[in-house]
């Protein structure tokens, strides 16, 4: 199959049937409103990213297949790369501007499919939505075509992205026609962006707070320091580790419980931030305040230096492994160096392009036209914060 060539009914039936039944029967499925129902394709659906079924779930409840946009690193495995061609899926490398995937898109339109874009570029880290790639309101404009807002609620707490497994609650799920065609023939790109954040903005855990649901699962908190990386009570960097639902600090023994419902109870001490958005708010301005700052960036260094595999692919192969190895950080580039006391691998900083987190522990970016995965050897390894250090190392480059 391709974009040109759909699966039939009954090639669609036959895979979506029994999975919507598994989906629905384990996450506790309901369907808010769908106005997919009887609209005919070309349409694009834009969605908020929250767990990894996303995809499936919404394909699971709109007649047509989706040709969703996939992040360009899946298509190197081979086997997956065949199931991606078959639904029809898009590449898209993440944070890159990628011409081939508005020409696919284009194709998309022009076979009657249904585009499915999660604008966010990456599944959200703590609830709330990310910010929108500002490149789809040019898409919008340049496809126009009906605009699907899907939104998402309660599949961040079915399964956080800092976490390795399911929990068991609830997912609803709304598909609402927001715009028609020539509905932003006369608007400015800027205007489109506004109005596509705006209906794609959500808080999972102020929805939380008015529907009180209880996600049931074991080990609550396990890997959550994939995400909080400083202690709010003394400050310290990479100190914190979970174990089962307590979340505590190696250096000052702060400690908190996180609960079914996705907040935080205090242990020991009294409560800093009651949810995860709200700690990883205060810790990005942290890291932002002291990264430069006289006497820090050592202690930054220290935390950050990390043993990873380098893996590297080159005009769009499979990744293979280059080395395994040490990864180090400083102001203006990171340092690979390999275990096999072969010469250290230096990337400049002002030269990595398209830095972003992979799943949850994989720190992917380009460089001099390679793709360049860097995999933590030790899954509590925080890529998020090394995305988050990276981010403001190229900015402090620029300025």
């Amino acid at each position: 199959m391709s974009i040109k060539r759909k699966p039939s009914t009954i090639e669609r039936k036959m895979i979506i049937s029994p999975l919507k039944a598994y989906l629905t029967r384990k996450f506790r499925i309901e369907i808010i409103r769908n106005d997919t129902i009887d609209l005919k394709p070309p349409y694009i659906i834009l969605s908020n990213h929250t767990n990894n079924w996303d995809p499936l779930i919404i394909n699971c409840f709109v007649e047509e297949p989706i040709c969703f946009v996939a992040a360009a690193p899946l298509f190197r495995h081979p086997l997956l790369k065949k199931v991606l061609d078959y639904t029809g899926a898009i590449p898209k490398t993440k944070a890159r501007f990628d011409t081939s995937t508005i020409r696919n898109m284009l194709a998309a339109k022009k076979h009657n499919r249904v585009i499915g874009i999660f604008p966010e570029g990456n599944r959200c880290w703590d609830g709330q939505t990310e910010s929108i790639v500002q490149s789809t309101a040019k898409l919008v404009k340049l496809l126009n075509i009906p605009v699907v807002i899907g939104t998402i609620q309660g599949g961040y707490l079915t399964h956080p992205r800092w976490a390795d497994s399911d929990r068991t609650g609830k997912i609803s799920l709304s598909l609402e026609k927001k715009w028609d065609v020539d509905e932003f023939k006369d608007a400015d790109i800027e205007t489109i962006h506004n109005k596509l954040t705006e209906a794609l903005s959500f808080d999972e855990l102020a929805w939380q707070q008015e529907q009180g649901i209880a996600y049931k699962g074991e080990r609550l908190a396990n890997y959550l320091e994939r995400l909080l990386y400083v202690c709010p009570s003394c400050n310290t960097i990479g100190s914190l580790h979970s174990e089962d639902d307590l979340f505590s600090c190696r250096s000052c023994d702060y400690s908190v419980r996180y609960n079914e419902y996705g907040s935080f109870e205090p242990k020991n001490k009294p409560l800093f931030y009651r949810y995860v958005h709200e700690w990883n708010d205060w810790q990005l301005q942290y890291t932002k305040k002291h990264l430069f700052a006289a006497g820090h960036e050592s202690a930054w260094r220290d935390v950050l230096k990390t043993e990873v595999k380098l893996f590297v692919s080159e005009h769009e192969r499979p990744l293979m492994l280059l080395s395994t190895g040490n990864l180090t950080w400083h102001k203006d580039h990171i340092l690979f160096t390999p275990s096999n006391n072969s010469d250290p691998i230096r990337f400049s900083i002002d030269k990595l392009d398209g830095v972003n987190v992979h799943m949850n522990s994989k720190l992917d970016f380009h460089y001099d036209e390679r793709m360049i995965r860097m995999d933590f050897f030790h899954p509590r390894t925080s890529a998020y914060m090394w995305y988050q250090i990276l981010k403001l190392s190229s900015a402090q480059e620029e300025g």
